[in-house]
């Protein structure tokens, strides 16, 4: 293990034609992926891609759009608590949702996912579009515990403070290489809480391109051109602090 793509999505259709050549190609550069199911019709369909592959490991979680659904999807993420690594992705999208009462009812939600993560001891990977500071309020009110915000499009001063503060963790995508807004929060977030996604298939390097995991490496170049670091040495920091949160990982690392 090189290197984790900590989010990505491996269970959605973009995949369906060339999956196993996807996943072999992160093989072959010693990527382990943590796919993330955001409805619950996927959920099986990621936990198989999963179980039939060594460096793939789930998450199961809930689009904040499809709160509406979520004391279903408690129930089937509790059936499956012993073969999924994180809660997630879940949150709020302020994107999407301009009604207020309809964003009332994706925190309501939230706080249920929350709560779950908790309960399970598992990480949380959190959805954010155009909500940060919501989010992160959220998640302060509620003590959420292990947090993981996937793809943050708020200030960078916000990350700096949740990192620093709240001991959170951001993982910076592949689209870094063409987002000045990532640039500035790779340089927000404390070093000992920065991880890696592609989000794949989107936020690629190119966003004509699909995305995939091998593209990983792009994204820990880009940071350690950023932090004027060293590669190997950010790719050792990075992964340590993976190995930290995502501690089912951890354990294989060091039992193998």
């Amino acid at each position: 293990m090189q290197f984790v793509d900590t989010h990505c999505h491996l269970e959605q259709v973009e995949f369906d034609t060339d999956r196993e050549e996807v996943i072999r190609k992160a093989s072959e550069q010693s990527i382990v992926a943590i796919s993330s199911a955001i409805s619950i019709e996927d959920y099986e369909k990621n936990l198989d891609i999963a179980k039939n592959h060594v460096n793939v490991y789930a998450s199961l979680g809930l689009d904040p759009t499809l709160h509406t659904q979520v004391e279903n999807a408690l129930r089937q993420i509790c059936n499956h608590r012993t073969e999924i690594i994180a809660i997630g992705e879940t949150g709020l999208d302020h994107y999407l949702e301009r009604d207020h009462a309809e964003r009332l009812k994706q925190e309501t939600a939230f706080i249920k996912m929350i709560a779950l993560s908790k309960e399970l001891d598992l990480p949380i990977q959190v959805h954010s579009r155009s909500a940060g500071s919501a989010a992160l309020l959220t998640l302060q009110k509620n003590d959420a515990q292990g947090v993981h915000m996937h793809a943050f499009d708020g200030k960078a001063s916000l990350a700096r403070n949740a990192s620093k503060d709240l001991g959170y963790y951001f993982s910076i995508p592949t689209s870094v290489v063409r987002s000045p807004q990532k640039r500035k929060l790779v340089k927000a977030v404390a070093l000992d809480r920065l991880l890696l996604e592609t989000d794949s298939p989107v936020l690629g390097p190119n966003r004509e391109i699909r995305n995939e995991p091998s593209n990983l490496p792009v994204a820990l170049r880009e940071v350690a051109l950023i932090l004027k670091k060293n590669e190997d040495e950010m790719r050792e920091i990075i992964l340590e602090n993976t190995l930290r949160l995502y501690t089912h990982l951890r354990d294989r690392r060091y039992s193998s």
